[in-house]
């Protein structure tokens, strides 16, 4: 008999993929789908029914991979994903409306503000009031989709997905983090925000990697049994797959998002929450316990791409040679200078003789990666200095990019995992398994037979 498989099944917001992974931490199989989203204009949304179908069709994709092992069974099964979003349940547990992007503009902000203040908000929730939070789109729900008054639970995109499989009705931390119903400092749900839009939270909160039931159907005979568990906040498990969920370690994550991310031992203040908060670095309880994880975010990996495309550049070739020139230029000869924080986009200014494709770039890259330098040491201004630094994603790899991180951040280590959300789930089903110990707070993840 095979050799049992731990999966890890990330609801993305562009796709949703699945890794198989074997217990020396091989990653046997792989499959994708895009994220089921409905566009209208700025605003999107999704109906949860088709995107548990998406999940079911990669799933049975993965089982179909030609590297998966013939007569394979799956152990565990941990399921990341996107945060903010989610899906509204009656009690019989039927959904009731459609999922809202995280991104998505439609939220009762202004009718939140009638009742709760912004510094209080941020002293509790850990997230700046406006559209992003949960809350702000359950009340838009509730108000403009009919039946939506009728929901007694609200459950995140991974919660749901285990929900599906059959696993039980649970609240895991780092997701509950982002809903705005949930009090961060106390670790409890918040009652404030809980008498807008009724008790809608889950009665039982876990962390990251433990049990949430088992795979009961709707899947192929490989997962039938298999135990679930919900892995946490998409870019929370990437971290912990990079070994980078560590007390007082800094995460970069350079993807069409930046995101940086410290992990601190629980508790933190009031005041030092709304401290980071109003400098918009989110607060939420992290996928380690007993912490919490501070998140600051920029769209420097978005920016950088714009550029590359306003430069011609089209292919992997053209992108080493304009990252190697760029390293060779002085950019002191010259005015120019890129703006990322136009309304209206990216500004380039001071263009003169010295221009070139090449100094474009050098510029583009410092400029926009000062945003994240200016996050970090605000960051470490609050809760003190760093212990260590992972960098992952696509952009490391360029050499004009590595290069001003070096310069932000001393010595890193750079993740070299493929998928690391979907991989760190995986490991968290391992963990709910019992066939990876869960690391101390200070330890890395460690595959059984690596």
């Amino acid at each position: 008999m095979a050799p049992p498989l731990l999966v890890g099944l990330d609801m993305g917001t562009t796709r949703v993929k699945a890794v198989a992974v074997d217990l020396a931490g091989q990653q046997v199989a792989e499959a994708a789908l895009p994220t089921p989203w409905r566009h209208h204009g700025a605003e999107a949304d999704l109906d949860p029914i088709e995107l548990a179908a998406t999940a079911t069709a990669v799933l049975t994709m993965l089982s179909a991979d030609p590297g998966w092992p013939a007569g394979a069974k799956v152990a565990g099964i941990g399921v990341t994903g996107m945060a903010e979003t989610g899906v509204l349940l009656d009690a019989a547990g039927q959904v009731v409306a459609p999922a809202l992007a995280w991104h998505d503009p439609r939220g009762e902000v202004e009718f939140i503000e009638q009742h709760i203040s912004r510094s209080e908000f941020h002293r509790h929730v850990g997230m700046r009031l406006n559209s992003k939070p949960s809350v702000a789109k359950i009340l838009w729900l509730q108000r403009n989709i009919p039946g939506a008054e009728k929901a007694v639970r609200h459950l995140c995109v991974a919660e749901w997905i285990v929900f599906h499989f059959g696993g039980e009705h649970v609240g895991e931390l780092s997701l509950t983090s982002r809903t705005g119903l949930f009090d961060i400092v106390t670790c409890q749900p918040w009652e404030q925000t809980l008498k807008l839009t009724g008790d809608l939270l889950p009665s039982r909160f876990v962390v990251a990697g433990e049990d949430c039931g088992v795979v009961s159907g709707d899947l192929p005979d490989a997962y039938l049994a298999a135990t679930l568990t919900v892995a946490g906040m998409d870019h929370q498990s990437a971290a912990f797959a990079s070994g980078a969920a560590i007390s007082g370690a800094l995460f970069n994550s350079m993807g069409t998002a930046e995101a940086i991310m410290r992990f601190e031992p629980a508790p933190i203040s009031r005041d030092q929450l709304e401290l980071l908060v109003d400098q918009d670095a989110a607060v939420l309880w992290g996928v380690i316990p007993d912490h919490v994880c501070i998140l600051g975010a920029t769209l420097a990996g978005l920016s950088l791409e714009r550029v590359h495309a306003l430069l011609g550049i089209k292919d992997r070739d053209q992108s080493r040679e304009l990252a190697r020139a760029a390293l060779n230029i002085d950019r002191s000869k010259s005015a120019l200078k890129l703006d990322p924080a136009s309304h209206r986009g990216l500004r380039l200014s001071g263009i003169d003789d010295d221009a070139s494709p090449a100094l474009t770039w050098r510029v583009a890259v410092e400029d926009l990666l000062e945003q994240s330098a200016t996050m970090l040491s605000f960051v470490e201004s609050v809760v003190g200095p760093r212990t260590s630094a992972v960098v992952g994603g696509g952009w490391i790899h360029d050499m004009m990019v590595a290069d001003v991180k070096k310069r932000q951040l001393g010595d890193y280590r750079v993740c070299e995992v493929n998928e690391p959300g979907a991989v760190g789930a995986a490991l968290f089903a391992g963990i709910a398994t019992g066939v990876v110990t869960r690391p101390g707070p200070f330890e890395r993840p460690t595959w059984p037979q690596a």
